[in-house]
């Protein structure tokens, strides 16, 4: 099996993604804000120190979003597909899963169903480079 460089996710359907990683406060509050674009081969990672039902909202995003919580198992948990941008004005509701999650994975609008991903399906996560392999 081909091994993507990392960071990395793959689906089953064997789609690959280039990470960002947000795994602190300030990078996971910032997330994809203001973002013009994304690829349709990136995601953003954000990683959490304990597995929590982790709400995400879409405030000053400017791109739909797939929202894809992954528990510890690396399974997916929850979708929220296609989420829209909150508008300029008024309220932005939060997005929460219905599990825990110590993941969730960003990727563009429409991803997770154009690669039939769905609850209970693992994603493998390259994180970093380990010698040897």
């Amino acid at each position: 099996m081909h091994r993507p460089e990392p960071p990395a996710a793959v689906f089953p359907s064997g789609a690959e993604f280039r990470l960002e990683i947000a795994a602190d406060d300030a990078s996971r509050a910032r997330g994809y804000m203001f973002r013009e674009h994304v690829a349709e081969d990136e995601g953003m990672l954000f990683v959490f120190d304990v597995p929590e039902r982790h709400a995400f909202w879409m405030r000053n995003c400017k791109v739909n979003l797939d929202i894809i919580w992954i528990d510890q198992g690396l399974r997916v948990v929850e979708i929220a597909h296609d989420q829209a941008p909150c508008p300029t004005e008024g309220r932005c509701p939060n997005i929460f899963p219905m599990r825990t999650a110590s993941y969730v994975l960003e990727v563009a609008g429409g991803t997770s169903r154009r690669e039939g991903l769905g609850l209970g399906d693992p994603v493998t996560l390259y994180l970093e480079q380990t010698n040897g392999n």
